[in-house]
């Protein structure tokens, strides 16, 4: 029997009722409205279901697994229901979904899905949870994000980029080799002479340390220009040959031994006069 509360309006009541659904009666019921009016009464009939659906429970074995470590997920939910972990089902409603795996650098912040089904009176209803597995490794430095080799000119401003993975987030230091000078990782400093040399790039961390040896090759100002200058009076010295060489083989052409051929000797003709010819034989 409900206590409900009745209100009126106008040629109508109405009756509120609130009823609580212990654990132990789930299932069908039947709820019955009975208005009474003098000596009349009348009533009206409803189905419903109770039901309790709290959603799906997900564990992880070790929440912060070291690497190398097995770690065991669970997926559970009520004794009617149908529970999938990461799309794969349990075996059958109300039984665990689990899966084992050696963590890996890869799975740390991997996330698992746990996904509980209950059908109830033919209408389906869902519930979901998730929760991130964080794998501890030892701290390491990716080559290709750290190069080994830097060419930079003296009094310029640069950029030492150099990257460190690894949980807990290892620290990141590079010291020069011998005189223990640091270089900031990451942040813009003004390049001198004396940062040249050979630098221990160290990520450390409670789970160990990593180290990469890093070169740093500082141009000096100065040598820079007097390169520059020498660069310029080598091109003006070949110039300059060059020019010299294209002047000297044209004079040589110009001023060579040229023989003249001479026209032959001959003697002039001339017309010959009849005293001068020669005479007949009288006959």
């Amino acid at each position: 029997m409900l206590n409900p509360a009745v209100t009126s309006r106008g040629d109508a009541l109405a009756a509120t009722a609130t009823a609580p659904a212990p654990e132990d009666q789930e299932g069908p019921r039947e709820v019955v409205c009975t208005v009474t009016l003098g000596d009349e009464s009348r009533e009206a009939r409803k189905n419903l279901t109770a039901y309790r659906f709290p959603g799906p429970i997900l564990n992880l074995s070790e929440p912060r697994a070291p690497e190398g470590s097995t770690v065991t997920v669970t997926c559970m939910a009520g004794t009617r229901v149908q529970v999938a972990l990461d799309g794969v089902p349990a075996a059958a409603p109300g039984e665990p979904a689990q899966l084992q795996l050696n963590a890996t650098e890869g799975d740390d912040g991997r996330s698992f899905f746990c996904s509980a089904t209950l059908e109830l009176d033919g209408e389906i209803l869902r519930k979901n949870r998730s929760v991130q597995l964080h794998v501890l490794y030892g701290p390491k430095i990716d080559r290709a994000k750290c190069p080994q080799l830097w060419k930079w000119k003296e009094k310029t401003t640069q950029v030492l980029q150099c990257q460190a993975r690894g949980n807990p987030v290892p620290e990141l230091r590079c010291l020069q080799e011998g005189s223990r000078r640091e270089v900031p990782v990451g942040k813009p400093f003004s390049v001198s002479l004396e940062d040249g040399g050979t630098y221990h790039c160290q990520a450390a961390s409670s789970r160990g340390t990593y180290t990469l040896v890093v070169v740093m090759n500082v141009q000096d100002q100065n040598s820079l220009s007097a390169n520059i200058l020498l660069g310029v009076l080598a091109v003006l010295g070949v110039v300059t040959v060059a020019v010299a060489l294209t002047y000297v083989f044209g004079v040589q052409k110009r001023s060579g031994h040229y023989r003249v051929k001479q026209r032959s000797p001959s003697l002039p003709l001339r017309s010959m006069q009849p005293s001068e010819a020669v005479g007949e034989d009288p006959s």
